[in-house]
């Protein structure tokens, strides 16, 4: 019985490694490939019958992305408008703009995605506030928004649709 419960739990361990990884991959892939990124801090949304899905991923943003961006600042983002996955018209960024983020977005509090990709309270209060202020970055696609926050070194893709 013990043997069979360690091979159960290393198969639902096993599943949710292999859930984690294409997640990250997947999300990963909606960022233009010039912002560097390290590892996720939270993925998280929901999906339905009706509706294809609304969420968000956030990441941390690397070291050397970061520098160039304090060096660079919006003139950085002026070729990131590719995202990882594709050229194709549905994965290219509108041009990059500074924040203030613009009051369409957060005319429900938080933009499309965000605000049901399940964020703690303590991230979203990071997250809103540096939009909503000059100092971030921001793009949107069709279904997606990007916005790059350096000083809490975040990345935050939100997708809904």
């Amino acid at each position: 019985m013990k043997k069979i419960l360690k091979i159960i739990a290393s198969i639902i361990i096993t599943v949710y490694v292999v859930c984690s990884v294409f997640k990250y991959y997947w999300y990963s892939g909606s960022i233009p490939a010039k912002i560097g990124i390290t590892y996720a801090i939270h993925i998280g949304g929901v999906s339905g019958i009706i509706r294809e899905g609304c969420g968000a991923a956030i990441f941390r943003l690397s070291d050397a992305t970061m520098d160039a961006i304090s060096r660079k600042s919006l003139d950085f983002f002026n070729d990131a408008i590719y995202s990882r996955k594709s050229k194709d018209r549905y994965y290219t960024y509108s041009s990059w703009k500074e924040t203030p983020v613009p009051n369409s977005w957060t005319s429900e509090g938080t933009w499309p995605g965000l605000g049901c990709s399940g964020a703690s309270r303590s991230l979203l209060s990071q997250i809103l506030p540096a939009a909503s202020k000059k100092g971030s970055y921001y793009s949107s696609k069709d279904e997606g928004w990007i916005v790059v926050i350096p000083s809490f070194k975040l990345v935050v893709f939100s997708y809904f649709g």
